[in-house]
């Protein structure tokens, strides 16, 4: 699916989230709820945006979205970041738990303030190292493409992208732990 794939480029921090999440997933791994993945999502995107705009900003024109409006873009994304802090915690932590139990309960008493930098850091390198040179103009444009977005629709759209995408071939557990809806 090639608008998936575009889209995935276009939050490739959101991708990698969920890879560096997927080597933290056992088969006992609990799962995430649509709205443990959002907030999670809504979360990291700040920071996501913040690796992208980094990564690719050499390989960028000047007067491209990035370098004119990848600053607001971000304050848009950021303005968020702590009215989904408290579910996006929950969800980090509960992946950690997966990995490494005394990791997770370390980082659950720590302040906020503590943790939160942490995660940010964590998330912002990740993006901005795995970026390809040559994904920057696809992710660049997705990002505009998404622009007009409420942020909370960009990462309930991510999050619809992920629960479609979760599809492990027949005897796989699924790459990103996200809990089956009742039906």
């Amino acid at each position: 699916m090639v608008s998936s794939r575009i889209l995935f480029g276009a939050l490739a921090g959101a991708a990698l989230m969920q890879a560096q999440m997927a080597q933290a997933a056992t088969a006992a791994a609990p799962c995430l709820n649509e709205d443990e993945v959002t907030a999670l999502v809504g979360y990291a995107l700040p920071s996501v945006i913040d690796g992208t705009m980094k990564g690719c900003k050499p390989h960028l024109s000047s007067n491209g979205y990035f370098a004119t409006r990848g600053s607001e873009f971000l304050g848009r994304y950021a303005a968020r970041k702590d009215q989904n802090w408290p579910l996006a915690k929950s969800a980090f932590l509960k992946l950690g738990s997966s990995k490494d139990a005394k990791m997770a309960d370390m980082m659950k008493n720590l302040p906020d303030n503590a943790v939160q930098p942490f995660v940010e850091a964590m998330v912002s390198e990740m993006v901005s190292g795995e970026i390809k040179p040559d994904q920057c103009t696809a992710i660049e444009r997705g990002v505009r493409l998404l622009s007009p977005l409420p942020p909370e629709n960009t990462a309930e759209l991510v999050t619809f992208i992920l629960v479609l995408a979760d599809k492990p071939k027949p005897g796989k557990t699924s790459s990103f732990p996200i809990c089956k809806p009742a039906a």
